[in-house]
């Protein structure tokens, strides 16, 4: 369900930016700040950090979330795409 909304935000994000700027336009790549902002519009947690790990072909952000019931989440997202990353094969 988490990923539903990611996916609906990024939709009405890139509607938004068609026909007007907005403040919560997130532009790609993200950056740690608009990773977070994404993270927090969808969980309406507060963020507690941001982290960057690149590898070769990718920049991944993770970002711990603290919940109003006091559960700790930790939500990934592609920074080139702005969604949580796909699984890989081995």
């Amino acid at each position: 369900m988490p990923t539903t909304h990611l996916i609906l935000a990024l939709m009405l994000f890139s509607l938004s930016s068609l026909s007007f700027a907005s403040d919560h336009d997130i532009q790609l790549p993200l950056t740690k700040q608009s990773a977070a902002e994404l993270i927090q519009l969808e969980s309406h947690g507060k963020i507690l950090s941001v982290e960057q790990s690149k590898t070769a072909e990718k920049t991944f952000f993770l970002i711990k979330v603290l919940y109003d019931n006091g559960e700790i989440r930790l939500h990934y997202l592609d920074a080139s795409t702005g969604l949580p990353p796909k699984p890989t094969r081995d």
